[in-house]
């Protein structure tokens, strides 16, 4: 998968215009601020343009203009496939924004090392990198660049299979209509789709994937292939065939196909619209798409949809009956396969090697990782966290004869507190939960306090009795329901419901049955009335 502008190749030309660079600090300041903006769409003068801002800050003496226009031109270098030595450079601009303390300069070239990466198949990299591009923002950006670092946050959440993504692409499409940035829209809904697809939610995929294609409709927007063939992916793995056939059609018109700005050359578009014919039985018309898909692949030296092409050959020869032809043409699919991992896994081991020549750029790696393993709003660890070291921490404890409480802490009718006072108060809530919480996973041994997703929380105490981490929860409890949220939500009050469960003796407890013992405590908390603790009998 290449992320050359959406998921699915599907961006089209920004219909802003970029203003040519003129003298001036504050004023070339702004240009390249719009082309950091213009950089995420295919818009075939900003790479000049950029070049032109390099020149002009250097004569200017702004060496963190020059550096920021420069890292534009390395993304672009990325999307014209040269991965290795974009992210080379981003990272040689990324240690000069460090030396630097160049705040703004560190946040864009984390964003763009979050795309190498991602590009790369390190999924864990390009969430840290990620993360760190949303966290470095400052207050006063433009709210398009808030909007693009917190869209490919999504992004490689949803590329994970994160649920969270869910939330983080609410968010941030909220933010793209308040802006009326219709660009914008119209790339998360197609990066929205494509993540469900890939992680089979495909009505989820379908639902978004339906509002690009009325968003565009709406403004008059032509649908590139590649969002084109968002929609119809969607519609093939729901068995909706007529529809996808449909859905693609307008993407073969010669003014959509041979003119795509995409990586891939609408080679992939024809490679779906070729099984969506075949499955449909149209085997003649199959047969025409994807020889039009195979030419296309050698032209532009596409290996990886070249291979993809040669399994549904196979299909096709097997549809038409001939299975010595496809037995033939899946044993070539199967050596090409092999043959091109083998090449991909070089080629990342090369671009990894050229990223990571010197001993600074390992030791900021060590850094990014520990940034991933944080939920970005509240700074407390995360899931992934909890999945790493809650098992360590639970045999470290056993061998010890330590015990160990977890708690599950859910605040009680949060939803009201978003739907009556705004989001931003419901981050702000979140907040200073989060700090409480902080505050009582403080005392060491390992303890520690996560957010597991939403208004739900983790606690975990190392080393505490269980009449005395019971104590400790009910405490906190009181503190969380004695707090002065009146100054932010005048007479709403907030209280959080607690289920906790504890190990017993020297074996090891599992994470899951522990979890599922505090879940159901949490449940019954709840069912109870609300705003109390509830654990193991004593």
């Amino acid at each position: 998968m290449t992320s050359t502008v959406d998921l699915r190749n599907g961006g089209e030309g920004c219909r802003d215009a970029v203003p040519a660079p003129v003298p001036g600090v504050l004023e070339l300041s702004l240009s390249v601020g719009e082309l950091e903006n213009l950089s995420r769409f295919d818009r075939a003068d900003v790479d000049e343009r950029a070049s032109r801002a390099v020149d002009a800050a250097e004569a200017l003496g702004a060496a963190e203009l020059a550096q920021r226009a420069r890292l534009v031109r390395a993304d672009l270098l990325r999307r014209r496939g040269d991965v290795a030595e974009a992210g080379r450079r981003a990272q040689e601009i990324q240690r000069w924004a460090t030396e630097h303390d160049a705040r703004h300069l560190l946040a864009r070239s984390s964003f763009v090392l979050a795309s190498v990466f991602q590009e790369l198949g390190d999924l864990s990299l390009a969430l840290e990198h990620a993360v760190r591009a949303v966290d470095l923002l400052g207050d006063d950006v433009l709210p398009e660049t808030r909007i693009d670092h917190l869209a490919r946050l999504a992004d490689c959440l949803g590329l994970g299979g994160d649920v969270a993504a869910r939330d983080r692409y609410d968010t941030v499409l909220a933010l793209a209509e308040e802006l009326g940035d219709v660009d914008r829209q119209l790339l998360v809904l197609n990066n929205r789709a494509y993540c469900e697809t890939v992680v089979g939610a495909y009505e989820e995929a379908l639902v978004w994937s339906t509002q690009l294609q009325e968003l565009a409709a709406r403004h008059d927007v032509p649908m590139s292939v590649g969002r084109l063939d968002t929609v119809g992916r969607a519609l093939v793995e729901l068995g909706r065939l007529e529809d996808a056939e449909e859905a693609l059609l307008p993407g073969t018109a010669p003014e959509v196909l041979d003119r795509t700005l995409d990586g891939d050359a609408g080679a992939d578009f024809l490679l779906t619209l070729a099984e969506v014919r075949r499955r449909r039985g149209s085997l003649d018309e199959a047969q025409a798409t994807l020889d039009e898909c195979v030419r296309r692949c050698e032209r532009h030296g596409l290996t990886s949809i070249r291979v993809r092409a040669r399994r549904e050959q196979a299909e096709l020869h097997a549809a038409a009956g001939d299975f010595r032809l496809a037995y033939e043409e899946h044993r070539l699919y199967t050596d090409e396969l092999m043959d091109l991992q083998s090449a991909e896994r070089d080629a990342r081991a090369r671009a990894l090697q050229a990223m990571y020549e010197t001993t600074e750029a390992r030791r900021q790696t060590r850094r990014y990782r520990e940034l991933s393993l944080r939920d970005p709003l509240t700074g407390l660890y995360n899931r992934r966290y909890v999945d790493d070291q809650l098992p360590r921490l639970l045999e470290r404890a056993a061998a010890g004869s330590v015990p160990v409480t977890v708690a599950l802490l859910d605040l009680d009718h949060f939803k009201t507190v978003n739907d009556t006072r705004s989001h931003e108060a419901g981050d702000q809530v979140l907040r200073a939960v989060a700090e409480l919480l902080e505050e009582a996973g403080s005392s060491g041994n390992g303890s520690f306090a996560a957010r597991m997703g939403g208004e739900e929380f983790l606690l975990v105490q190392v080393g505490a009795a269980p009449r005395a981490a019971a104590g400790r929860l009910e405490d906190l409890r009181a503190t969380v329901a004695a707090h002065p949220w009146h100054e932010l939500l005048g007479d709403l009050p907030v209280t959080v419901s607690i289920g906790s469960a504890g190990t017993s003796g020297s074996s090891p407890a599992a994470p899951a049955d522990l979890l599922g013992r505090a879940d159901g405590h949490l449940y019954l908390a709840k069912r109870q009335g609300r705003d109390r603790v509830v654990g193991d009998p004593s």
